[in-house]
């Protein structure tokens, strides 16, 4: 279904400029998906769609996939051409952790940090702020569990059988700021938050008063 008013549609209606990036393998998730399931532009004049180009070979033997090219494309884009909002999807924990192998989950998770402090100190010196999350786990839970007792699988051979599905765990949200910012914003108490609520704690950090079709804000501002 097309799904109309999403963040991406609004903001282009208030002339604020976005940057949509991420490799082959998720380039669709910051694009068509994102945008309610519409594939092309709101507005061509405002936004910017860069596709980094994935690496053919299996994953868990390139666990950095392209991350450091979409964090270069990134920071170069703040510059030649900067933006108000952007959405970045790092492929890595998902990708490789389909793999089930744990050692180069684990190379790939590392790349995504060091990009992450790449992005995080270069927006947050800027006076911008980053909203780091992910829609599901993965990497999170690598062996399979008996579905009774909880207790890990094992091969005939003594190892581990590898979990290559999506966890159904809570997965972290976490805000970068400018330390001078921090003081600004206080985390409000959301019954069983979610991803639905990303879109308004955008908006919030933008400035923008939330619509009240958007599911609540996970941050507000303090109030004197």
């Amino acid at each position: 279904p097309a799904i109309t008013n999403t963040l991406g549609e609004l903001l282009c209606d208030v002339g604020i400029r976005q940057l949509a990036c991420s490799e082959t393998q998720k380039f669709g998730h910051v694009t068509y998906f994102w945008n309610g399931n519409r594939s092309g532009y709101f507005d061509p004049k405002l936004e910017r769609y860069l596709e980094i180009p994935s690496v053919n070979v299996p994953f868990d033997q390139r666990p950095e996939m392209s991350a450091s090219q979409i964090t270069d494309a990134i920071l170069t884009q703040l510059d030649v051409e900067p933006f108000d909002f952007g959405r970045i999807n790092f492929a890595n924990g998902d990708m490789v952790g389909h793999t089930g192998n744990f050692a180069a989950t684990v190379q790939a998770l590392e790349v995504v940090d060091a990009q992450l402090n790449r992005i995080v100190a270069e927006i947050t010196k800027r006076r911008g702020a980053v909203i780091i999350t992910a829609d599901h786990g993965n990497a999170d839970d690598m062996g399979e569990r008996d579905k009774k007792t909880g207790q890990l699988l094992f091969s005939p051979d003594g190892e581990i059988i590898p979990k290559t599905s999506h966890s159904l765990n809570p997965v972290p949200l976490s805000i970068a700021l400018h330390s001078e910012d921090e003081a600004k914003y206080q985390l409000q108490s959301i019954h069983n938050p979610s991803i639905a609520n990303i879109a308004a704690s955008a908006a919030t950090l933008l400035g923008f008063d939330v619509p009240e079709f958007f599911e609540p804000s996970l941050i507000g501002l303090k109030r004197p």
